[in-house]
């Protein structure tokens, strides 16, 4: 029989409400316990108050199989064809770069550091066969000394001093491309404002574990400005600038580029010398800000020269299958040019005949609600033997309601459609279209 002491301690540490006194760490600088297998941020810690996520940080799998690596490739390509680089910012785990830091415990997880940054490097090297720009952000990140870390201690966000040496390796990367030579850089400065501190959920979940407090997310804030006077002053524009000319650079990304106190996107265009509009999304997980982006009529209207998409390591790009890449991969090419003839079903849902259509794998369908608003889009293709496939596109309350919904076809292996259908969210209106959109769309190869 469990004795009555032990039962309760047991039940206290499922329920992550043992007090900090009870399970001491002996190895914890903060007297911190029971966080290691906390239900809301499992982590451990490592040396001088650096903690590692043990979910995110701590594991050697890392998903890029090669069909996600050649997907991006089309839309490298498919963006190329049509005035746009593509650079894809692979940020590392917190443990591939600070490796001093991970305690020995890590080991217990089979967290191996040197497998670890093969991984990150096997990754970007695939990306670059290609032909996307994949800046080796890990290594960048490793040179950073002095008073900051590249990443905060309780946080997995990097600092100022991070953001800026991986806007640097960014940077040189894209400087190097030769459409890079088509465009008047300017000259910007990025100046200290003093020391700042940014809102960590990590780090104020960590210390409800901890007696002591743990080190505050600190670090120096900057501000980046065009400086007055300076050769290519003002010039940060394309040399065939028109009031329809791509902008210069387009920044895509998490919260490591949307936290304005790193200022990753003020390093970028300072050490660019080009004008960086920056559409990042916090929690909009790997595809948020890249589908609000080119879903919206901003991307058709005017395409950036540069288009840098930030994404940590661990967020898998094939967690929803190959859907998402394929809608992208639409979204750039400019082929939605086969406007259908719509019936109104009802008030929410249009059809239209595929009768005659010759569908390859890499088409798509195009919904155009017509205005920003819909957020759901639910396709239903019924084929000429009586079969009806159906997928729904929805986007969450975090993106942006575009509009706009590309319904990539290489999932629906069939030699003849007779009707597709699509039911929105809100009620169609005269301006509500449906298109065909016609590959090939780019080639890796």
């Amino acid at each position: 029989m469990i004795p009555c002491k032990i039962a309760a301690l047991s039940l206290a540490l499922i329920a992550g409400s043992v007090p900090f006194t009870a399970l001491a760490d002996p190895a914890s600088d903060y007297e911190c316990s029971a966080y290691e297998f906390s239900t809301a941020l499992p982590s451990v810690e490592g040396k001088d108050g650096v903690f590692f996520r043990t979910f995110a940080d701590l594991r050697l799998q890392h998903p890029m199989d090669q069909r996600t690596i050649d997907q991006l490739g089309r839309l490298a390509a498919v963006l190329k064809e049509n005035g746009t680089t593509l650079v894809y910012v692979t940020i590392p785990a917190k443990s591939q770069v600070m490796v001093d830091y991970l305690p020995e415990h890590s080991k217990d997880y089979g967290f191996d550091p040197e497998m670890a940054q093969m991984i990150y490097k096997d990754i970007i090297t695939r990306m670059s066969a290609v032909g996307i720009i994949a800046p080796d952000v890990m290594t960048a990140l490793q040179t950073v000394k002095g008073d900051e870390r590249p990443f905060f201690g309780a946080d997995f966000h990097w600092t100022s001093q991070g953001a800026r040496a991986a806007a640097q390796a960014i940077a040189d990367q894209i400087k190097a491309d030769p459409a890079y030579s088509e465009l008047t850089p300017g000259t910007y400065e990025s100046k200290p404002l003093g020391k700042e501190v940014a809102f960590s959920g990590m780090r104020r979940s960590l210390q409800s574990f901890c007696k002591d407090a743990l080190p505050p997310t600190q670090t120096m804030a900057y501000k980046t400005s065009l400086v007055e006077g300076a050769a290519g002053d003002g010039a940060a524009l394309d040399i065939f600038a028109s009031s329809s000319a791509a902008v210069p650079a387009v920044l895509i990304g998490t919260s490591f580029s949307d936290s304005p106190i790193n200022n990753f996107a003020g390093f970028l265009t300072e050490f660019t010398g080009l004008d960086i509009v920056n559409y990042a999304i916090t929690g909009g997980n790997q595809f948020g800000a890249m589908t609000s982006y080119m879903t919206s009529d901003e991307f058709k209207a005017q395409r950036p020269r540069f288009l840098i998409w930030e994404n940590p390591i661990y967020n898998n790009l094939a967690q929803y299958g190959s859907e998402p890449v394929e809608e992208l991969i639409a979204a750039a090419g400019t082929s939605c040019t086969n406007l259908l003839a719509t019936t109104k079903v009802d008030e929410f849902t249009l059809s239209a005949s595929m009768v005659g259509i010759s569908v390859h794998p890499d088409d798509a369908i195009f919904a155009d609600y017509g205005e920003e608003g819909a957020r759901v889009a639910s396709f239903a293709l019924e084929t000429t033997d009586g079969i009806t496939r159906k997928s729904k596109i929805e986007r969450s309350s975090r993106l942006r309601g575009t509009g706009n919904f590309y319904l990539g076809l290489s999932p629906f292996r069939h030699p003849g459609f007779s009707q597709v259908s699509v039911r929105f969210d809100r009620p169609v209106t005269d301006a509500t279209q449906l298109s065909f959109c016609t590959g090939p769309k780019g080639d890796a190869s």
